[in-house]
């Protein structure tokens, strides 16, 4: 068996550390399980494509939510032109559906999102700071950051349609 190589075990790497926040990316773009998968795979061979031109300019998890984020919205404008159905909701997988019933409710509302906003959605419920999002996103801090006080304020309605000013919170 021939020895693995830098790359191959840097993917891996990168791929065990993020998997789990990759497929909740997926998740906000795609309902149907084989579309995630496929997503991630997508992302997965993006990634494995833009890894020798990585620089740490940025931080390896702005980068690989950038490579994402690209790949996610290359996918939903093919998707577009294709015009494929939306699956249901009651699709989504049993470990979503698992959990709090809000955050069925949430997904369902992000995923109605326009893609911009899905991206900046999932990246504020993974953690990332204004300046990170605005860099995956291509976006400057001050954009991500009105951006997703809109945002929170959107999904806060679409959350609770009869109450005004409720702020959604992680």
């Amino acid at each position: 068996m021939e020895p693995q190589s830098h790359w191959e075990a840097q993917f891996e790497q990168l791929l065990d550390k993020h998997a789990p926040a990759l497929r909740r990316f997926c998740s906000a773009y795609r309902r149907d399980p084989n579309d995630r998968q496929d997503l991630f795979q997508d992302i997965a061979v993006a990634l494995w494509t833009a890894l020798p031109r990585f620089r740490a300019e940025a931080s390896e998890r702005s980068w690989l939510y950038r490579i994402a984020h690209n790949v996610a919205l290359t996918d939903a404008a093919r998707r577009r032109r294709k015009r494929s159905p939306e699956v249901p909701l009651d699709e989504v997988t049993p470990a979503v559906q698992s959990q709090d019933p809000r955050a069925a409710e949430l997904l369902d509302a992000v995923q109605r999102l326009e893609p911009i906003d899905r991206g900046l959605a999932l990246l504020y419920l993974e953690g990332l700071t204004t300046a990170e999002m605005g860099g995956v996103l291509g976006i400057t801090e001050g954009n991500a950051a009105v951006r997703l006080t809109r945002l929170r304020q959107r999904l806060a309605t679409m959350l609770n349609p009869g109450r005004h000013g409720h702020e959604l919170t992680r």
